[in-house]
């Protein structure tokens, strides 16, 4: 499968009604199904008696081994940590975690988990103490997934940072003045940064902590109270989690040297990280959101009827991205290396 072929391919067309008539056959649920958003499944939260679930209808161009992957990944990390934040997989009636259905001639894997209250971050919101509890939650998570192994954690994945080739053919979907900026990026990107991730740490990453995926209490949103959406899961370097997190953290920041450091300052005091990692970290933030633009951009083309939200992060990633590129990768990396060397 290319990299292309499941970022292109349609999301299932199901409405609620026939969300509910899968929930009951596969799982025995009696559900009232609400649509949800997402970038290339179809997503649903399905209320009944017994809770609340969030039902999972893969895009058809998704291998169920891979979906199977994101069940055991989330399976594994409560047995290691049974008081991480993350909903808990829900087998079907015949014990199975992924199952298959046919929607409009493709077949399509489908997941179920428990459903998580709370709400997403806020647009633009972000606090010294939010910052210390992402970046200690993200810690716990890898920690939890570190012994994990699934034949499937080496897949072609167009948002793993080290396989961001992939995005050159696409930078022609943004405005001209971004177009040439990323391009530029992109080479030296591969010049000098991606040859140093040869050789750190790596193990199964959650590889998404961006707002939309952390949910909090409504009443105070500095409290996590859940962790969703592990579709991006792949052995990758370990400190592209943290830095991932950081990227979505700078949205509309004043500084957003500060609020890279806080974050992985609090990484590192769960999960000590390398200096070889340490030095990187600049650079991983910036390719983080080098893809959300790219591949917003790219999608919003594509699927022009979700374009809103596709391009949801669009405008905050690209200023972000030219506020870190004024301050300068040296100023990010010497306010990282102090935040961490602080905590030990």
């Amino acid at each position: 499968m290319s990299f292309d072929e499941p970022q292109a391919s349609p999301a299932p067309s199901i409405d609620p009604a026939e969300a509910g008539e899968i929930a009951a056959d596969l799982f025995g649920l009696t559900a009232s199904a609400i649509a949800l958003d997402g970038w290339s499944d179809a997503n649903f939260r399905l209320v009944t008696d017994d809770g609340d679930f969030s039902l999972k209808i893969a895009n058809p161009a998704e291998r169920a081994a891979v979906v199977e992957m994101q069940q055991l990944a989330i399976e594994h990390a409560v047995a290691v940590d049974p008081r991480l934040p993350v909903p808990r997989p829900i087998r079907t009636r015949d014990g199975s975690l992924v199952e298959s259905v046919e929607i409009d001639g493709r077949t399509c894997a489908v997941r179920l988990v428990t459903f998580l209250g709370g709400t997403t971050i806020p647009s633009g919101f972000s606090t010294p103490l939010l910052r210390s509890r992402l970046g200690t939650q993200s810690a716990r998570l890898d920690l939890a997934l570190h012994d994990f192994r699934h034949p499937e954690q080496d897949r072609e994945f167009l948002w793993d940072i080290v396989q961001m080739a992939g995005i050159r053919a696409h930078t022609h979907h943004l405005a001209d003045d971004r177009s040439e900026f990323v391009s530029s990026w992109l080479e030296r990107f591969y010049d000098e940064i991606e040859p140093r991730l040869t050789g750190l740490p790596r193990q199964v990453i959650h590889s998404d902590f961006n707002s939309e995926n952390v949910l909090v209490d409504p009443d105070d949103p500095e409290s996590i109270t859940g962790v969703i959406d592990f579709a991006d899961v792949i052995r990758s370097p370990r400190i592209i989690e943290p830095a991932v997190a950081a990227a979505y953290q700078c949205f509309g920041a004043d500084d957003p040297g500060v609020v890279v450091a806080e974050l992985i300052g609090a990484y590192h005091s769960v999960s000590p990280l390398h200096g070889a990692e340490i030095g990187l970290v600049p650079d991983l933030v910036m390719a983080r959101l080098v893809q959300s633009i790219t591949i917003g951009a790219w999608h919003a083309d594509l699927h022009p009827n979700n374009r809103e939200y596709l391009l949801l992060n669009s405008e905050p990633a690209w200023k972000a991205l030219v506020e870190l590129s004024r301050l300068g990768t040296d100023v990010i990396r010497t306010a990282v290396r102090d935040a961490c060397a602080a905590v030990g």
